[in-house]
């Protein structure tokens, strides 16, 4: 089967992209088009770049490419963005099959803008003609029925990932440029990829590392909107913090050595929509996949997460929930090596491409 997979995301710094790849990859010979960061480059032949103009021009570069590309037999659609451009590429190849992909959860109430509201109703308009749709969680799955109008349950396929280096040579490279910053290995690490996202509780979460003291380390990662990160640095700047630090949005070599370097990994979302609220975060995993224990917000995945598997404290007293973990960390380490040696990447995707195999299976059978 020839499978073509539409994403406007970014393949270098999506960790959830980078897997639904590998299961398309697994039902047939995949072609995907993902969007360009800066330098980046196409991971292989079947790797097509967007360098971005825009999304309206995303759409005629679409057209343009499946001219190129000729039949497809299936269209993979990542995230809303990819309905669009996935539905003219389905056209255009003739694909007789879609496998939609809705890794977000937000409601037409709770949508902000014109735009974010005209997403809803198109995800609504098309969710309901795909073949095969995916949620990134049970609880997501569940309400996806009543708001799309689904017929069926989507397939639940959780955000289990791991961070890997690109090869040896990047290993050691990033090695010689970050080994000086870990230097002070005394240092109790917590590392947050929401970068300065306010929205994400961040304030609190650097507001407890004053009490925390200079024994403990707040790193933040991730691309942070301007006025975000200066709310988090007034509030570093007016509390004469020392041990909060910022930094950009990391690929995923370097992202895989600070957490490595780290002891602890902070999981945190609002609850003020569906999306946040009923969280789907593959990040738990890129923590607990290198060892590290998590201190998460009380949002109903996360606190069942937490409370089921032990491997770290949901609670919204960030501060306390911190200082548990690293008094009790031979306790929490062992329990995130128990999780973690019964959880497998491989197992998740492949499931998936199973299941949708099967309904490619009895769907042509009937027909």
């Amino acid at each position: 089967m020839k499978i073509l997979l539409i994403s406007y995301d970014y393949y270098k710094y999506d960790g959830r992209l980078r897997e639904l790849i590998k299961v398309a990859k697994e039902l047939g010979e995949t072609t995907y088009i993902t969007r360009a960061s800066d330098g980046e480059k196409p991971i292989e032949d079947r790797h097509i770049l967007y360098h971005d103009r825009g999304y309206s021009h995303f759409l005629l570069f679409i057209c343009q490419k499946m001219g190129e590309l000729g039949l497809q037999d299936i269209i993979f659609i990542d995230n809303r963005k990819g309905i669009l451009p996935g539905y003219l590429a389905k056209r255009l190849t003739h694909a007789r099959y879609v496998v939609q992909d809705c890794r977000e959860l937000y409601s037409y109430k709770s949508a902000s803008g014109i735009a974010g509201k005209l997403g809803c109703l198109i995800e609504k308009i098309f969710t309901r003609r795909s073949d095969v749709v995916i949620a990134a969680n049970g609880y997501r799955a569940r309400r996806m029925v009543k708001m799309f109008g689904l017929k069926e349950t989507p397939l639940n396929y959780e955000n289990i990932r791991r961070l890997v280096y690109s090869d040896e040579k990047a290993k050691q490279q990033i090695e010689e440029e970050c080994k000086e910053f870990f230097a002070d290995t005394q240092k109790f690490r917590i590392i947050s990829t929401a970068g300065c996202d306010v929205s994400r509780t961040t304030v609190r979460m650097v507001e407890a590392m004053q009490g925390l003291g200079e024994n403990f380390e707040l790193l933040l990662i991730g691309e942070s909107d301007e006025e975000d990160e200066l709310i988090i640095r007034e509030t570093i700047r007016s509390q004469n913090l020392t041990n909060v630090k910022i930094f950009p949005r990391m690929d995923e070599n370097h992202l895989k050595y600070f957490i490595m370097h780290s002891q602890l990994g902070m999981v945190t979302y609002h609850q003020r929509d569906l999306n946040n609220k009923y969280c789907a975060s593959g990040k738990i995993y890129e923590f607990l996949f290198e060892g590290k224990p998590v201190v998460t917000s009380t949002n109903p995945p996360l606190k069942e997460f937490c409370e089921k598997y032990k491997v770290g404290q949901a609670s919204d007293d960030y501060e306390s929930a911190i200082r548990m973990i690293a008094d009790n960390y031979t306790y929490y380490t062992e329990a995130v090596e128990h999780f973690t040696s019964h959880v497998h990447v491989e197992k998740n995707n492949h499931r998936l491409a199973e299941q949708i195999i099967t309904d490619w299976q009895n769907r042509f059978k009937r027909d």
